[in-house]
């Protein structure tokens, strides 16, 4: 039962990470949904700052607003996946309405007490029944495009039974909006031996602040992988997924981070291990340059036997301006565990850099190749789409890395 009072109260509470964000400074918009094609400057944009093209896209919403998508009924009609506005779904699908703030809690900070108390329930509910294995990636783009506007998101993802799907979401501001704030709430479910491949590529801009809030549970023998990117510059961004892992489940979470500009990037994930048998694995790149400040955060619990975690932070710094700080935390209630987990910053190495030049190659080609080979990471399993998908962000990383 939620509490309205304690939810209008924790519209005052900061969160403990992240620099504290004035809301009043904010407007929301009416919202709804609009039956006709998205404008060219939004398609544009989608396509250029996130690769993502809207012809394609399953659920596309710009600030409150969302535009019906004909890519959402041909995945209903061929594999009964239904993938409709959450405030939607609220209306006609009982589950959601069971599932909506159920991992979630609404007084958890100002922002998510924003989003329950002004927000209008947009964002996508995606389900997968039984068994079914979606052969191609559910494509979803959320976009600010208005000067000091707030948009708020709820997600939902229900991966029923036996399940498989990818999901890759694209969030984004087009050239010349400076100012604004994006909360975006979600609640992912993956159901006994399902999976979940979850990408996201965030391209915001100077003076948008961004303050993701996600859990995540996975029952007995499923498998959630998320891949995380962020490339462009921001006034801040503060973020701390949890994954919530049942017997022999399993969890990798990859963030890759390219600090540009005098922002703060406070990135982090956390892992629970409650079940017999589970396992999780965060790895987190990053790479600071031109005066950003980067803190990443990392953690395992562990409260059954046979579990184990690793955790690795790895950072990268491309000038003297810039600040990295990684800050990994194990801890266990139970003795049959094994967690470890390593950490380093530096730089790029000469001795290689001058390497590649020795061999005909330019500085800037020479630093691309290196940075290629930090920021590619094995993910076991995945399949050929997604890895397509990883290594188009990685290029989109490296481009604007270095400038």
């Amino acid at each position: 039962m939620i509490d309205l009072e304690e939810v209008k109260r924790a519209l005052e509470k900061p969160s403990p990470y992240g620099p504290d964000i004035d809301l009043s400074r904010y407007k929301i918009d009416e919202g709804g949904i609009i039956y006709r094609e998205p404008s060219q400057e939004i398609t544009e944009s989608a396509r250029e700052k996130v690769g993502i093209s809207v012809e394609q896209a399953t659920y596309l919403q710009v600030g409150e607003t969302v535009f019906a998508r004909a890519m959402a009924e041909k995945l209903f009609k061929e594999y009964n996946v239904v993938v409709k506005p959450l405030f939607k779904a609220l209306k006609e699908d009982k589950l959601a309405e069971k599932l909506a703030w159920a991992l979630l809690r609404p007084d958890q900070d100002k922002y998510t007490a924003y989003a329950y108390l002004y927000g209008k329930e947009a964002g996508y509910y995606v389900y997968v029944p039984p068994g079914t294995k979606v052969p191609l990636p559910i494509y979803t783009c959320l976009s600010l495009f208005t000067e000091n506007q707030v948009q708020t998101t709820h997600n939902i993802v229900y991966l029923d039974e036996g399940s498989e799907a990818i999901i890759t979401t694209g969030c984004l501001v087009p050239h010349g909006v400076k100012g604004g704030l994006h909360v975006g709430l979600s609640e992912f479910y993956v159901a006994e031996k399902a999976r979940l491949i979850y990408t996201m590529i965030h391209s915001w801009g100077e003076g948008i602040h961004v303050r993701p809030r996600t859990v995540v549970r996975v029952k007995e023998g499923g498998e959630y992988v998320s891949y995380y990117s962020v490339y462009s510059p921001v006034a801040s961004i503060q973020t701390y997924p949890m994954v919530h892992l049942e017997k022999k489940a399993s969890a990798k979470l990859v963030s890759v981070i390219a600090g540009s500009g005098p922002g703060v990037y406070d990135i982090g994930g956390g892992a629970i291990l409650e079940g017999e048998g589970s396992s999780a694995e965060l790895v987190s790149r990053t790479i600071s340059s031109k005066g950003s400040r980067i803190i990443s955060r990392s953690s395992i619990e562990a409260h059954a036997g046979g579990t184990k975690g690793h955790i690795e932070c790895l950072g990268v710094m491309l000038d003297d301006r810039s600040t990295t700080e990684t800050i990994p935390i194990l801890k266990t209630s139970v003795q049959e565990v094994e967690l470890t987990h390593e950490a380093a910053i530096g730089m790029l190495s000469g001795e290689k850099l001058e390497y590649l030049l020795a061999r005909g190659f330019t500085e800037e080609e020479a630093r691309s190749i290196l940075l290629r080979g930090y920021l590619t990471l094995e993910v076991k399993s995945i399949p050929p789409s997604v890895k397509a998908e990883i290594d188009r962000i990685t290029d989109y990383v490296i481009k604007h890395a270095l400038g």
